[in-house]
């Protein structure tokens, strides 16, 4: 597969031959989506908490009798199902993170890089250098090549 090399000014540099082997493929859109999902898991913090019923400032005295009330048994006051009692199944500082082979983060990005070329949305610079260092001046180029 062949592709246009650009320059900052998106004029033509020549043509660069790329590898069927990685801008080839049928592009998998259940390989490319187990690698997001991957890469978006590690990136969770998991730092959520909540504090259940043993972890809650409330007495453990029992609150009213067992018999003779007329109402339900109750024990402590740090129930879930009370005003102020801890939260049942609550959330636990955790990580989110799980393993995803070597091969299949490779064939993921392999298919992702595939699905770019075959929509023409790879480009391809023959450098990406400038004369001066001003974010107005690189924002125009980079509107001219269609990046920004």
């Amino acid at each position: 597969m062949k592709l246009k090399v650009l320059n900052l000014d998106a004029k033509s540099a020549g043509e660069i031959e790329l590898k069927d082997e990685i801008f080839g493929l049928e592009p998998r859109a259940d390989l490319i989506q187990r690698v997001i999902v991957w890469q978006l898991a590690k990136r969770r913090a998991g730092t959520h908490k909540t504090k259940t019923r043993g972890e809650v400032n409330r007495t453990t005295k029992k609150w009213y009798r067992q018999k003779g009330t007329g109402s339900a048994r109750h024990g402590a006051r740090s129930a879930p199902n009370f005003v102020g009692g801890g939260k049942a199944m609550a959330p636990v500082v955790r990580s989110h993170e799980f393993d995803l082979p070597k091969k299949v983060r490779a064939a993921g990005l392999c298919h992702a890089l595939s699905s770019k070329a075959k929509d023409s949305k790879l480009v391809v610079l023959d450098s990406a250098s400038v004369d001066a260092v001003k974010t107005n001046a690189l924002g125009k180029r980079l509107n001219k090549l269609g990046a920004a």
